[in-house]
């Protein structure tokens, strides 16, 4: 196969390598994405998709989608505590689900979590980036890769024929899972705890409906001498997955669990000697609590599994890898299509790796919450937060945000501000008599948000944006007369600006800057604020002013 040579090289198709392909491909970025697997995956593995996931799938059309795949989960919300399925129930926990906002945050977004099995997102971000036009090459393994200062030179192998060729990238994201095979060979440290607890993730056919018997639950924690562990459906039907611990200290291995003996704990899990099961695949996995050192190295960045590891408890682990990719395309793309310094891209670890490690020890908290003990690294332990914070409640600070004086909050409390640094809150609008979020105008481009007077912001802003070479998109929000209609009157409140204020934000749904109060716009202010932005340095500095 000829060479090639294309903007981004993406290594690893779970589901953060194949959300950064569909991010890139909306940006309008080539990307060649390989996988050393034939398929996605067989094993269901994570299964919530939070709030945050869920408005970036709405703004790539798959929202309804990803809900439609995981419907069949949609009233698993009890914890169960029993001794076997079949057998004595100890208690029951009935339990809002653990990906829908509470009744009181109604208003903070537009769409809600859901559960939808990674075997089951996969092959829908799958179709939907052949849709696109997007290059996934399964099968296929990275073998090595060099760079310089000009960009990426991999040589990559075709399992089924053997067939090497070399691919020349701008960039290459590393995706590729815990285990990071990229990382490993760039040096890259992780920080963090070692393995608190070693686990089998047992994926089995059995009919278990008349047992479950409406009592839904999302997990199953099973407590006899014979079996312990955690049962959670796949589909409620006759797809389920039970995570038996077990201990290398004591000379228990994974090697144990062969299917023979898989079946034997199902059963026992159950309660039924007889019951007739089918093991799919068993896969271990760890319960550790580790960040990478660094998440970019010159021209590699690494993202979700690669740079995180985190316990399951909260279900923050995809959803934290999702995040990582939609923080990195846009600023790939900006560069890449010319607008912005390369500085821009280390905005990247600056913006990411606070937040992973604060979702990191979120998780490990839920966790210590269920009996495993957790040790940190802080002096003093992190307290524990709502998960609607961790959620979309944390901030970014980096060159790519200019604050105004009003100081982001400690993370314990959601904070939905508009302050820059902040994803941009939810307000509901109309657009040509169609009811929308303003979550729904962050996909692209910048935005520039004024009131339904102030004309003169969205000129200059336009006029700036060409003058520079970028797409700016700019509405007036307010009455009837606006680009944007606020139906219920919130938006200038939600978003802290007085008559005569405005904010601009980022490509990815933060809020990068914002003046509260009237000012005379300005294409220099102007400039300078998006030029900060891009982290283009120039004369910034002594443009910008007090805002």
């Amino acid at each position: 196969m000829c060479n090639e040579t294309i903007p981004v090289l993406i290594v690893g198709a779970g589901p953060v390598g194949l959300t950064a392909s569909l991010l890139l491909a909306h940006q309008e970025i080539r990307s060649v994405l390989v996988e050393r697997h034939s398929g996605t995956s067989i094993h269901p593995r994570a299964k919530g998709i939070n709030i945050r996931s869920m408005e970036l799938f709405r703004l790539m059309g798959l929202e309804e989608r990803i809900r439609a795949a995981g419907n069949e989960l949609v009233d698993s919300t009890n914890w169960l505590f029993v001794e076997t399925l079949a057998g004595r129930e100890i208690r029951r926990v009935s339990r809002r689900s653990l990906f829908e906002p509470p009744p009181q945050l109604e208003q903070v977004s537009p769409t809600i979590g859901t559960l939808c099995a990674q075997n089951q997102l996969e092959p829908l971000l799958v179709a939907e980036a052949h849709k696109l036009g997007c290059s996934l090459r399964f099968d296929t393994e990275l073998i090595s890769f060099e760079q310089d200062e000009h960009g990426v030179s991999a040589s990559v192998k075709e399992n089924s024929t053997g067939a090497q060729y070399s691919i020349r990238a701008n960039y290459l994201l590393a995706a590729d899972g815990a285990s990071s095979r990229i990382r490993h060979l760039l040096g890259i440290s992780m920080r963090g705890t070692e393995a608190l607890s070693y686990h089998a993730n047992i994926y089995f056919r059995a009919d278990l409906r008349e047992l479950v018997h409406e009592r839904w639950f999302s997990m199953c924690f099973v407590q006899n001498p014979e079996a312990r562990g955690v049962l959670a459906p796949v589909n409620n039907s006759d797809l389920w997955q039970f995570h038996a611990q077990y201990h290398p200290e004591k000379g228990s291995a994974f090697e144990d669990f062969t299917p023979a003996y898989c079946v034997e704990l199902v059963r026992k899990v159950v309660g039924l000697s007889q019951l007739d099961v089918e093991i799919l695949s068993v896969l271990p996995w760890e319960a550790a609590m580790r960040v990478a050192d660094h998440f970019q190295q010159d021209r590699v960045f690494l993202a979700g599994d690669a740079v995180h590891v985190m316990p399951p408890s909260g279900g923050f682990g995809l959803n934290t890898g999702v995040q990582d990719a939609h923080n990195l395309c846009w600023k790939l793309a900006a560069v890449i299509n010319g607008p912005a310094s390369p500085a821009l891209l280390t905005t990247y670890e600056t913006e990411r790796r606070p937040v992973d490690q604060f979702t990191t020890e979120q998780a490990g908290l839920r966790i210590e919450g269920r009996g495993t003990p957790v040790q940190t690294t802080e002096q003093k332990k992190p307290e524990r937060v709502d998960e609607i914070v961790v959620t979309i409640g944390y901030s970014y600070a980096s060159p790519a945000v200019i604050e105004d004086d009003e100081v982001v909050p400690h993370t314990n409390m959601l904070d939905v501000s508009g302050c820059p640094g902040l994803r941009a809150p939810h307000v509901w609008l109309e657009r040509d008599g169609i009811r929308i979020s303003t979550i729904d105008l962050f996909d692209r481009h910048f935005v520039l948000l004024t009131g339904d007077k102030d004309t003169d912001w969205c000129e200059t802003a336009r006029a700036t944006a060409a003058r520079l070479g970028f797409s700016l998109d700019t509405y007036r929000v307010g009455g009837a007369d606006a680009d944007l209609v606020d139906v219920d009157g919130r938006w200038a409140t939600a978003y802290g600006v007085l008559p005569g204020g405005a904010v601009i934000v980022r490509p990815d749904g933060f809020v990068g800057w914002r003046t509260k109060r009237f000012e005379s716009p300005s294409q220099d202010k102007l400039e300078a604020v998006m030029r900060r932005l891009l982290c283009d340095s120039g004369s910034v500095a002594k443009t910008l002013g007090d805002t």
